[in-house]
């Protein structure tokens, strides 16, 4: 097998610190990948050039630039999850009248694919193409809670040791990973919004996409929380199927993950 090219590895370190920590500046970077600072400067001019970076609007430090967004779009498009979950994202923002979300878990961060934004006065946003780290996001929690133990706290761990800023005890965060395997969803309230997501199972049972419903907390107050639940895991068991997950195949684990109330 050949050897990676040291350069381009770095460049690509860079751009995984910028999709996770933007924006950030030279010596910030330097530091944390553990790069000369001539080096990185470097790096950053040449992906700057390409369009791959770019400053910030106080320059102060670097970011993802226009072609990394580019390139993740054409991504998104070609992704054959994506192209399954749209229908049922457009048919889920019908039922309920809220935004509906379709999110993907990859590389230790999700990526929202698509979204269809209610068409109420007051909601939430349009997303597409936001990648947000997954610790304290429900729909990365979702996903989180049903993949291997030791794989999340590896990652948990390491994150947390890096910038504890908003993030539970390891303790606390497994008890909320089981929590949400339990009752198979994860809800989100604060004084404004709430945010219900359901984990979607690949061909192998494993998991690594989301639904996910959002709207205002007034529209969305706790007497729908089960209504929603079993809407969205009516959906996510339909998109399961089409990506080739068969009922036989889950585990005890994941047993009644996707079953939904059969009034809806």
């Amino acid at each position: 097998m050949s050897q990676p090219v040291g350069t381009l590895v770095k460049a690509m370190d860079v751009l995984d610190l910028l999709g996770e920590a933007a924006p950030i500046g030279v010596n910030e970077i330097s530091r944390k990948l553990g790069m000369d600072k001539s080096t990185v400067s470097r790096l950053l001019s040449t992906l700057r050039s390409r369009d791959y970076v770019r400053l910030s609007p106080d320059q102060t430090g670097y970011d993802i630039g226009l072609r990394i967004f580019e390139l993740g779009k054409s991504m998104q498009e070609r992704m054959p999850v994506r192209e399954t979950l749209i229908p049922h994202v457009d048919a889920l923002a019908e039922k309920t009248g809220e935004t509906v979300f379709a999110l993907h878990y990859s590389k230790g961060l999700v990526a929202y694919l698509y979204d269809c934004v209610s068409s109420q006065d007051i909601r939430l946003g349009e997303r597409t193409g936001l990648r947000v780290a997954p610790w304290n996001h429900p729909a990365g929690k979702t996903i989180l809670a049903f993949r291997g133990r030791d794989e999340v706290m590896d990652k948990f761990a390491s994150r947390r040791r890096s910038s504890r800023a908003g993030l539970p005890t390891i303790k606390e965060f497994l008890k909320e990973m089981d929590r949400i395997s339990h009752q198979g969803y994860d809800e989100q309230r604060d004084e404004e919004k709430c945010l219900i997501s359901v984990p979607i199972l690949n061909e192998t049972g494993n998991v690594n996409a989301a639904l996910m419903v959002g709207g205002p907390i007034f529209r969305m107050d706790q007497k729908r929380t089960q209504p929603l639940v079993s809407l969205l895991k009516k959906h996510a068991a339909e998109v399961s199927r089409s990506l080739g997950w068969m009922k036989q195949k889950k585990s005890d684990r994941l047993a009644g993950v996707l079953q939904a109330d059969s009034s809806t």
